[in-house]
């Protein structure tokens, strides 16, 4: 019986970065910093560390609270809102700066037809992860971008769609504050055409998945704090081991 059960537990993978100091960060954001409190090696019985982090640092979720007044926190969210059956990675290659537009997402879901009914969490894999641990510059300012109209697209092909995560540091592109806030605002905005608000998983580590993987499921387990917007969240994979 324990056999099976680890063997069961195997098939998930993370795919969120550990958040460390060398995390790329988008440019408006502070820097992540640990500072040891108590020290075993300077004599203390115990290790404790302080942490300075903002909460749109690393693999994170973005509630609609980010861009919307009357949206949910990220506390708001029961855990089972935040466990996807119907998972599904799109390869979309872009390269610095480029945008996901409608007709991208079109042709790929075309090939998809049969699982775009049930669809819960659309994952676009970029292959814009390759510049996370080399070069952080080129990774936190020109990543590319998903356009305000291709989530809206989006959200009328996929019916059940509540989730939407990417393999780079921002759903929109570095320096557009325009477009960047109207694709938030539009992941976000209630509406009875579009379905659920959506929300935005950033800065996914895709390393080990592509678009030729199946997933059987996508957990999204965020920081555990109230009052905020968003948070800082590990997300675990079920890889289909056929």
């Amino acid at each position: 019986m324990g056999q099976k059960n680890i063997s069961n537990r195997s098939k998930y993978i993370r795919i969120s970065y550990t958040l460390t100091s060398n995390t790329p960060l988008h440019p408006d954001l502070q820097e992540f910093r640990i500072n040891p409190k108590n020290q075993i090696l300077r004599g203390d019985v115990y290790n404790t560390s302080i942490m300075e982090v903002e909460n749109h640092s690393g693999t994170h979720v973005d509630a609609p609270a980010h861009f919307l007044n009357d949206g949910r926190i990220i506390s708001d969210y029961d855990p089972n809102e935040l466990v996807f059956s119907y998972p599904l990675i799109l390869d979309c290659p872009k390269n610095p700066d480029e945008l996901i537009n409608e007709q991208d997402v079109s042709c790929l879901l075309s090939k998809n037809e049969n699982l775009i009914e049930n669809v819960d969490c659309l994952i676009l894999r970029t292959g814009f992860w390759t510049h996370h641990d080399d070069n952080a510059e080129i990774y936190a300012t020109k990543n590319p971008g998903i356009s305000p109209d291709t989530i809206i697209c989006l959200r009328r092909k996929l019916p059940k769609l509540s989730c939407l995560g990417i393999d780079t540091i921002s759903m929109s592109r570095y320096g557009r504050k325009e477009e960047a806030i109207k694709v938030h605002q539009n992941a976000f905005k209630k509406s009875s055409s579009l379905g659920k608000p959506l929300v935005l998983v950033e800065d996914l580590d895709l390393r080990l998945v592509g678009g030729k993987s199946e997933l059987e499921e996508v957990m999204v387990i965020p920081w555990q704090v109230g009052k905020i917007d968003s948070a800082p969240c590990t997300v675990l994979a079920k890889l289909n081991k056929n």
